[in-house]
């Protein structure tokens, strides 16, 4: 792109018409073409710099329900070795590449991530796929931008004010958690297992002035 004079040449243009007041000389134009390769050196730069991981994250189309036919002919092992190269000692990789081989031998279950953690947690599944959901969990945190970070710390501003100061750790990161999520929250509002699921761990916890828990006879 940078050496594609073309494109150089559209850039001044475009950014000429943007200022189409002003009268342009040669040096002008010539400061406006090295300019323009300043900024394409810097986007090439950071395109590189956000890139070069890429590489690294080949396993997340472990879980990629588009290829779950291919991978059903053909098991994914490079992608299964990467990951456990990433993240050594975290999965069993017998226990991971059967619950893998299971789900995609399985149509019922060729699910987005999203939607097969969700099957796998509704159906009380977790202790059958406890790999796979380990490694559902973990695609799902990856970020794919930094705007989640960025909105973090301006939740951050809002939720610890001066008022709000002596408020524990825990309490602010899970405040600051319902705030960011605040779409997904709105989505598990309206599953009554997840409000029941809520109820009962509220229920349970302790220095409660009142029970809460009562047993019908």
């Amino acid at each position: 792109m940078r050496n594609d004079q073309n494109i150089i040449t559209k850039c001044c243009e475009s950014a000429m018409e943007l200022n189409n007041e002003l009268q342009y000389t040669d040096k002008d134009v010539n400061s406006l073409k090295n300019l323009t390769f300043e900024i394409l050196d810097s986007i090439i730069i950071q395109n590189e710099v956000r890139l070069q991981d890429f590489p690294v994250l080949k396993f997340i189309e472990l879980a990629n329900n588009s290829e779950f036919k291919n991978y059903k002919k053909h098991f994914p092992i490079e992608k299964l070795n990467q990951l456990l190269k990433v993240f050594p000692g975290v999965f069993e990789q017998e226990r991971l590449q059967n619950e893998l081989k299971v789900i995609y031998n399985d149509n019922n279950k060729h699910l987005q991530p999203k939607e097969l953690l969700n099957y796998i947690i509704k159906a009380e599944l977790q202790e059958v796929y406890v790999e796979l959901t380990k490694l559902l969990q973990l695609i799902l945190c990856i970020p794919i931008t930094t705007a989640s970070s960025e909105r973090s710390m301006s939740t951050l501003k809002r939720i610890k004010t001066f008022l709000r100061n002596t408020m524990t750790h825990d309490r602010f990161s899970n405040l600051c958690t319902m705030v960011t999520e605040k779409k997904m929250l709105s989505e598990l509002v309206t599953d009554p297992i997840f409000i029941d699921n809520v109820i009962d761990l509220f229920s349970k916890t302790k220095n409660k002035k009142i029970n809460l828990t009562y047993k019908l006879t």
